[in-house]
């Protein structure tokens, strides 16, 4: 058999209900926070790199213009290259080492999250 509510265990239960969903959502908020917060960490490194990237090809372009036979235009043409190929292992490096980071924070604030979540009251 089926105990009835009455009115003050109603409310009682739609107390801790309202409360319990406010803390889902509370948590919720902060993930989407911590989430939204990498990307923006990322987007700017990510473009940091891009700005950085043009800037080199349009000096590399300049010296190019610069050369005044086949054999100068050869070797400036070969340091563009080398140079590029460093920087690009150093932007790849800071993407990969900056991934870590956010993931490492991403997951914490999930877990966070997924804790303060199902800490409920029933």
């Amino acid at each position: 058999m089926t105990k009835k509510m009455d009115t003050a265990d109603t409310k009682e239960y739609v107390t801790k209900h309202i409360a319990n969903s406010e803390k889902v959502v509370e948590s919720a908020i902060e993930f989407n926070a911590a989430c939204f917060k990498g990307g923006e960490a990322m987007a700017k490194k990510l473009y940091e790199n891009y700005v950085s990237n043009v800037a080199a090809a349009f000096d590399g372009v300049k010296a190019l213009n610069k050369t005044n036979d086949v054999a100068e235009f050869y070797k400036v043409a070969t340091s563009n290259m080398a140079a590029s190929a460093e920087r690009y292992t150093e932007q790849t490096k800071g993407v990969a080492e900056l991934s870590g980071k956010l993931m490492k924070e991403t997951g914490e604030a999930g877990r966070l999250a997924y804790s303060k979540s199902f800490a409920v009251n029933f």
